[in-house]
């Protein structure tokens, strides 16, 4: 009777372990599932109170799409300076102008203009469409027929050069984009001594003095230059004595110091000169 009631105690006092254990884990499961659905639920309202407490704050704001209406703009059309006014051209080329404070343009915008390939393709084009219609002018048969200007080397040649001082003079006074204007002018006269060296070979001289007469085209270029600048300078204000310097440098540089040159030929080809000055400087739009 004592091994059964020993056994009954033992028995009884592991049933009421277990069944301590049991009690206690089914609690403790319980407290988790009623604290979890309790901070899921408390979340739930925190976040409908503060989406009616934005609604009634504050009016819904209707954003528009800026993404569908934004306009591209391609990086050769866009004037980076800071110019009076400056021209951007979308891709459709329609111009915008706004007015800008300030001067010239920056330094990254010049750097852009002289070293990119699309600057450098831009000023290349203009230059060469600017020479070639000075060389069309200057070219035309009626100079060396009706004009009784020699068919030789040099005044054919002094005829360009007439012609680029021209564009040469109106680039200068360019108010749109000056620095483009100076790159372009540049390429001008660079396409003019290239063209001058094939003339120069079309004349049959040795290849080993080509430069050498190049060079000396070159100064004789640069005196004619000048002396139209200085008959524009000097005399800007008086008309006669302008008009004779034109005529001088006419006869010097373009009939090559002629004796049997004729004064009606002197004047029409000075007259050719002032009007064709005056139409550029002060007839042509900037645009």
């Amino acid at each position: 009777m004592t091994h059964l009631h020993d056994a009954a105690v033992v028995f009884g006092r592991k049933s009421l372990e277990s069944l301590c254990r049991f009690r206690s884990n089914r609690n403790v499961t319980h407290l988790r599932s009623i604290s979890s659905r309790g901070i899921v639920a408390n979340n739930i309202q925190i976040a409908k109170l503060h989406a009616n407490l934005i609604q009634t704050s504050a009016p819904p704001i209707h954003r528009p799409n800026i993404f569908n209406n934004a306009r591209r703009y391609s990086a050769s059309t866009i004037n980076f300076g800071n110019d009076k006014t400056k021209s951007i051209s979308n891709s459709n080329d329609q111009t915008i102008t706004t007015q800008n404070q300030g001067g010239e343009k920056g330094i990254f915008a010049k750097i852009w203009d002289r070293y990119s390939f699309q600057g450098q393709q831009k000023r290349i084009i203009l230059g060469e469409r600017l020479f070639r219609s000075a060389q069309h002018r200057a070219n035309d048969p009626r100079w060396y027929t009706e004009g009784r200007i020699p068919f030789e080397f040099r005044p054919r040649h002094a005829m360009i050069t007439m012609h680029v001082w021209f564009l040469h003079k109106r680039l200068l006074i360019d108010t749109v984009d000056p620095h483009l204007a100076l790159l372009v002018q540049e390429e001008l006269f660079d396409i003019l001594w290239n063209d001058t060296r094939a003339r120069i070979r079309a004349e049959g001289v040795n290849e080993l003095t080509v430069n050498k007469h190049l060079k000396d085209v070159q100064q004789l270029t640069f005196m004619h230059l000048t002396h139209y600048d200085h008959a524009f300078q000097e005399f800007a204000n008086d008309d006669g004595k302008r008009f004779e310097e034109l005529a001088g440098v006419i006869w010097i540089h373009v009939l090559n110091r002629d004796e049997e040159a004729y004064n009606d030929q002197l004047k029409r080809l000075a007259a050719y000169v002032e009007y064709q000055y005056v139409n550029l400087m002060h007839g042509v739009p900037d645009d």
